[in-house]
């Protein structure tokens, strides 16, 4: 029969990987530790108790996203065919309020907890919003707003912070959007429910699901640690972001996941393409 994994295990793993007095970014499968004692708070309060600021993405898609307003800029290679704008009329499930505890279901049971927590800070996006607990809370969610969506992970890198991804790929690592953004490449516009009312214009990143490609480019970045029965995979924030970005500035389509009909990895080649063909001499 497994042992189950307590604070105290997660505690020790935190320390041992690096993680004490850091800001530290959190994609998690509860499940893949086997058996926890106490669930997705444990392994929220083993992280704190490191005195570690543990930061989630706590997305709203399902919940906020808005139908495109008349009128609104049309962006090229912005997959707005790939079925994630709601047609208009559509009201929304709940529009977007930073003091609601409501996330999409795909997200996890760990985001969920940190939701919950007293004192929790969540970000001003309606539909990618990253919420922290810890000492660090305020001043890595505070930048995020509808159109710097990163803003709390450009704040864990300038605060040497980590990623951990526990249990779960590459494919869950939400600043690789980052670097595909300072790489030259395109975010998404979406449009979003706010509570205080109207509709706002929001961006986000695209598909991740060939992310896990980039794992030979970034893992001088990488340590790992066995933690019950979950893999953990702990990247330097900094590091990884800089080891990220070369790899989609040599190739633009380093994470495209090669799925067949997918639409935002169709964009985002052919914005890449625009991009080279431009800036070719005449």
């Amino acid at each position: 029969m497994a042992t189950k994994v307590g604070v105290g295990d997660i505690r020790s793993a935190a320390a041992a990987v690096g993680l004490a007095d850091r800001p530290v970014c959190v994609h998690a499968s509860l499940k893949s530790f086997g058996s926890v004692d106490g669930g997705a708070d444990t392994v929220v309060q083993g992280l704190l108790e490191v005195g570690a600021t543990f930061v989630a993405p706590t997305s709203t898609f399902r919940f906020c996203m808005a139908p495109k307003p008349a009128g609104a800029r049309q962006w090229p290679f912005n997959s707005e065919d790939d079925g994630s704008i709601p047609a208009s009329g559509t009201a929304p499930v709940a529009p977007y309020d930073i003091g609601a505890e409501f996330i999409d279901p795909a997200m996890g049971i760990i985001p969920k907890a940190v939701l919950r927590r007293p004192g929790r800070v969540r970000g001003f996006h309606p539909l990618s919003s990253f919420t922290a607990v810890g000492p660090d809370a305020q001043r890595i969610i505070a930048p995020q707003t509808p159109t710097e969506v990163y803003a709390p992970l450009q704040q864990l890198v300038a605060r040497e912070g980590a990623i951990v991804c526990m249990g779960v790929g590459l494919d869950s690592l939400t600043l690789l959007h980052l670097a595909e953004r300072q790489a030259g490449l395109r975010l998404l516009h979406r449009w979003a429910w706010l509570a205080e009312g109207g509709v706002v214009e929001a961006v986000h990143g695209g598909c991740s699901r060939g992310f896990e490609r980039l794992a030979d480019a970034v893992k001088d970045a990488e340590t790992t640690i066995v933690v019950g029965e979950s893999l953990w995979r702990v990247f330097d924030a900094a590091a990884l972001l800089a080891l990220a970005t070369e790899g989609f500035l040599s190739d633009p389509g380093a994470g495209v996941c090669g799925i067949e009909g997918c639409v935002r990895c169709r964009d985002q080649l052919a914005y890449a393409l625009s991009r080279r063909v431009g800036q070719e001499p005449r």
